[in-house]
Order: structure tokens, then C-alpha cells, then sequence
């Protein structure tokens, strides 16, 4: 079902649960992130996704944190229903700030994929990647981030879907995003955090690697690392069996799973 919130934005619900899952996705990607989970967590959750302002649905939108975030608030405040909150990079912002902003009648629990502190070379990141967006086409650009980002676990058809994806963005919104959170430090985000908090990362994510999730869990309070095996930095992507198991456990029981 296609909603729009009272601010423009558009955004999409998936089954009709007691609980709500929101999910953020990654920077460049819009609610196709989540493509691999969404069916089988409708099934027991309302599952609302959207094409975050810059992206998709929402490309006309000129992309801030603070919209971002607003946007998300809005969502949860219109669907009536308490929602556990999942973000993946660039949603990990996002999702971490409503969490702090809201109360735990409202937020059931926080789910960060990708997550860190901030970066610590962020101005000369942004640099960099408007170089190199000077001299290729995002098309050109989303063969490259697929073959750095995705691992060899992930199936063929699913790489070629984000490179399609990645390819149909905006290169000024991109850019756009990307400076809108970039260079944006999390900590004192993270010290606010009140409920209970999945960090989930994975082995061979080398953006945002294992060392950085610790550096989070050290921060949230009643907060767990998950390291996912055979996962790079979309889990969601590579691994998205894995990720939803971890998900609905950690959802019913409050605490990851054992295994």
C-alpha cells in the first residue's frame, strides 16, 4: 500500500502485523535495499519502506539529515503502531536520532547494520568521491561500488539489481546525500539511546569494519554486537536468511541470538 505523509513524502506498507518494522536504507539506495527481507518479515510485522528524500519516489526532495529524520518521525507518529527500527549505513544516522528523540512507547528497539562513530577522513571522502564522479557516469560508479561492497556470497542477479539501482540515482543527489551526513559525528546520538540495541556487522565489511561496531556497542547502553559471517558491509544483500533470523529473534526475545 503507497501512503504519503502530510510533508509529500511516499512511502510503502507491507502486511498488516500489531508491530511495526521501519527500515532506512544505505546512501544511494532507496526501499530495493530491503527487497530480500521484506517478504518474509511482512508476514509477522507492518514493514514500512520509502526511497529516502533524494532517491526514487522521493528524488524531487533535496536531501538533509534533519529531513531524513523528520521524515522517519512523521512515518512512526502515522502508522499509530509501537515499530522496532532498522537502519543500514547511512540509516544507522537516521534510525539512531529517532531513537533518541523518542520514547520507548513509540520505539520497541533500535537494529544498526554498517554503523560507526562517524569517519574519521569524512571532508577528504567527500572530495574525493566528487572526483571521481567528475570523470564517470553513475553507472560506471554503481559497477564499482557493487564489486567493493558486495562479497562473493551474494547472488548474481541481486548484484546486477543494485547496480541498475545505484546507476538510476541523481549524481548531484548523491553528492548531495552523501554531504548531508558524511561528516557527522554519532556519539553523543549514541550516549541518548534508551532502548534495547542490535549493532550487526559484517565480517568482511571493510567500511565499516567489526572494530567500529564495538566502538558503538561501547557507547549505547543494552547494546549487542552481532558479527555476520559471510557479509560485507549490506548483510541485508548478502546474507539476508542470516539478517532476517537475527532480526525476529532479537525482536521477540530483546536480546540477540545464541547462535
Amino acid at each position: 500500500m503507497e501512503m504519503q505523509t502530510a510533508r509529500g513524502v511516499t512511502y510503502h506498507v507491507f502486511g498488516d502485523g500489531n508491530v511495526a518494522v521501519l527500515a532506512h536504507p544505505s546512501l544511494g539506495l532507496g526501499q530495493f535495499l530491503f527487497h530480500r527481507i521484506r517478504p518474509q518479515l511482512s508476514r509477522n510485522y507492518r514493514v514500512i519502506l520509502w526511497d529516502p528524500r533524494g532517491i526514487g519516489d522521493n528524488e524531487h526532495f533535496y536531501p538533509t539529515l534533519d529531513d531524513w529524520v523528520g521524515d522517519t518521525i512523521e512515518i512512526l507518529g502515522e502508522i499509530k503502531k509501537p515499530a522496532h527500527l532498522l537502519g543500514v549505513s547511512l540509516g544507522s544516522w537516521v534510525m539512531s536520532r529517532v531513537a533518541a528523540l523518542n520514547p520507548e512507547s513509540l520505539v520497541r528497539s533500535l537494529t544498526l547494520m554498517g554503523a560507526t562513530v562517524g569517519f574519521d577522513n569524512a571532508e577528504e571522502d567527500i572530495q574525493s568521491r566528487h572526483r571521481q564522479l567528475e570523470s564517470m557516469t553513475m553507472q560506471e560508479f554503481a559497477h564499482i561500488y557493487a564489486k567493493t561492497t558486495l562479497t562473493k556470497y551474494v547472488l548474481p542477479e541481486v548484484k546486477e539489481n543494485l547496480v541498475l539501482e545505484l546507476g538510476q540515482v541523481d549524481k548531484e543527489k548523491y553528492l548531495q546525500s552523501m554531504e548531508a551526513f558524511y561528516a557527522v559525528r554519532n556519539e553523543e546520538v549514541f550516549r541518548e539511546i534508551n532502548v534495547p540495541t542490535l549493532i550487526m556487522v559484517g565480517v568482511e565489511d571493510t567500511r565499516t569494519p567489526p572494530q567500529a561496531a564495538d566502538e558503538v556497542q561501547q557507547l549505547i547502553r543494552s547494546s549487542e554486537v552481532k558479527v555476520v559471517p559471510r557479509a560485507g558491509h549490506l548483510g541485508v544483500l548478502d546474507q539476508p536468511q542470516r539478517v532476517i533470523h537475527e532480526c525476529e529473534y532479537f525482536w521477540k526475545h530483546g536480546r540477540m541470538a545464541d547462535d
